[in-house]
């Protein structure tokens, strides 16, 4: 009997169509609903897995899941990957949207944004600009419709003409998710109709998560993009990529994109330099080490929180997003932490997939007193280190 990853070993490469993509890296099963929260226990843990057989493009670098089985993963308001409660994020996302109605003269224009989320972007976005828009995503859990000029839809974006006629489209960590992600930018583009249109499109860094232990290798994702990877597949595609490069402490990989614009056309691109072969080497080095690197850090940090926990140094967790969901899959099975805390308070009381973890408020560390507080995500270092001073906490911050 063959398993998904042996009918997908010799898959040709998503991003640039020529070459066959060469398994890496086997982490065995992970949670595959990692944004969900669950009110009960045992259906927290009796959530589904998934396998993670990543492999890679020798020619472009890009690197996909093969063994990943669309069917295993349901879209739905149950999902919450919302980032917005944190400060830090809220920032980045303001300053985001500035730079874009400053480049791109938005107002009066048409706004598509493709995997909205909850909408923040998209209504942030509509009213420093004044332009309209139009969000899809399966896992918008807000009112359906238009509202004040902006139309959501608790849905994935039509295909085939479907959609509305958009000016600028962007797409913020959805693109990752697609499982034929070159279909969805030949058909994007032909929705344009021969129109010109421009684009944004935000992914994780495929460098920087595969330089790393890899937490966000997540079963959701199912490709993950370096510069040079991602300007690949947008130029097969049609798009003529105008500009990339790296945001949130190296996290996010962006890209600007055009279609059917005029060579000599006023609109002032982003300036930024394109991705060379070099750029694709880095990544490449980052994949021959990650097979060994990402099992070393399962092992390290299971270590590292048994001897915490024997040291009463009561561990926690700070953060149960994507991320954290995959580190305490991989560290804590034997739920050593004392306790996994977030921003979300959509997720407090609930129970995280597979260990069963409960979500707690920032707040009950008042009381825990913990001496360890464990992140995954060293952007948000500072914003966490503030508000455990504000609770009253002293304890180092360890990031993961």
């Amino acid at each position: 009997m063959t398993t998904p990853a042996d009918t997908s070993a010799h898959r040709t490469c998503d991003a640039c169509g020529e070459d066959k993509l060469v398994p890496f890296a086997d982490l065995g099963e992970i949670p595959v609903l990692c944004g969900v929260h669950w009110e009960a226990h045992g259906d927290a843990v009796a959530s589904g897995v998934g396998r993670m057989h990543l492999a890679a493009c020798p020619r472009c670098a890009y690197v996909r899941n093969i063994a990943f089985e669309p069917d295993k993963l349901v879209y739905d308001t149950t999902m919450d990957t919302n980032l917005h409660f944190s400060p830090a994020f809220q920032k980045f996302s303001a300053e985001l949207v500035e730079s874009l109605n400053e480049r791109y003269d938005l107002g009066g224009k048409l706004v598509l944004d493709i995997g909205c989320g909850q909408g923040e972007f998209l209504r942030e976005l509509t009213h420093v600009s004044g332009a309209g828009g139009v969000g899809y995503d399966a896992m918008y859990a807000g009112e359906v419709g238009e509202q004040g000029g902006v139309t959501f839809h608790s849905a994935f974006a039509p295909r085939g003409g479907g959609l509305p006629r958009y000016d600028f489209f962007t797409s913020r960590h959805w693109f990752e998710h697609i499982d034929d992600p070159y279909e969805f930018l030949v058909d994007l583009r032909e929705q344009a109709q021969g129109r010109e249109v421009f684009g944004y499109v935000e992914v994780p860094d495929a460098v920087y998560d595969l330089a790393t232990a890899g937490w966000e290798v997540i079963y959701p994702h199912v490709s993950y993009f370096d510069a040079y990877s991602l300007a690949t597949i947008f130029g097969r595609a049609g798009w003529t990529v105008e500009s990339t490069g790296t945001l949130f402490s190296g996290m996010f990989r962006y890209i600007e994109v055009s279609a059917n614009r005029p060579r000599a056309g006023g609109h002032a691109a982003h300036t930024g330099e394109l991705p060379s072969l070099r750029a694709r080497d880095k990544q490449l080095a980052a994949i021959a080490g990650f097979s060994e690197r990402h099992h070393a850090e399962r092992t390290k940090w299971r270590d590292t929180i048994a001897r915490l926990d024997a040291d009463g140094a009561r561990p926690v967790l700070w953060g149960a997003g994507s991320r954290g969901v995959q580190f305490l899959t991989l560290a804590d099975r034997e739920l050593a932490l004392s306790a996994v805390v977030d921003l979300n308070p959509r997720k407090w009381g609930r129970f995280l997939p597979v260990t069963g973890h409960r979500v707690d408020p920032p707040s009950t560390l008042t009381t825990l007193q913990p001496k360890a507080v464990v992140i995954t995500n060293p952007a948000y270092k500072e914003e966490i280190a503030k508000s455990l001073a504000d609770l009253g906490v002293t304890a180092e911050i360890l990031v993961a």
